[in-house]
C-alpha cells in the first residue's frame, strides 16, 4: 500500500503531471486568424483572453479598433458584445481601453 501511495503522490509523479499539464496548455493556447492581402500591409495583434488562451489576428495596417473587436467576438462566438471590450498595456504596464473609432496603430503607437 505504501509503495502505491509513494508512486501516485511522489514528487516525481507530481512533476510529470505538472509538465504534462503545461504542454497541454501550450498546445491549446494559440489560435491564428489570418488576413487577406499581402504581408506588408498587415499588422498582427495578439489578444490574451481571460481563460489564458492567445489569439493572433492579422489586420490591415489602417484597421480600426472595432475591426479587431469584431474578429475576437466572431472567434468567441459571442452575440452580446455590448458587455465586453479590449484593453492593451503600454510600455509602463498601464492598461488602456481600445477605442473602436480610432486606428489600432495610432492608439498603440501613442502609448509606447
Amino acid at each position: 500500500m505504501l509503495s502505491f501511495l509513494r508512486r501516485t503522490l511522489g514528487r516525481r509523479s507530481m512533476r510529470k503531471h505538472a509538465e504534462k499539464e503545461r504542454l497541454r496548455e501550450a498546445q491549446r493556447a494559440a489560435t491564428h486568424i489570418p488576413a487577406a492581402g499581402d504581408s506588408k500591409s498587415v499588422i498582427t495583434c495578439r489578444v490574451s483572453l481571460l481563460d489564458g488562451t492567445d489569439v493572433s489576428v492579422d489586420l490591415p495596417k489602417k484597421a480600426k479598433g472595432q475591426e479587431l473587436f469584431d474578429q475576437i467576438m466572431y472567434h468567441l462566438d459571442l452575440i452580446e458584445s455590448d458587455y465586453f471590450g479590449l484593453r492593451f498595456m503600454d510600455s509602463a504596464q498601464v492598461a488602456h481601453w481600445l477605442d473602436g473609432t480610432k486606428s489600432i496603430k495610432k492608439q498603440v503607437k501613442s502609448k509606447l
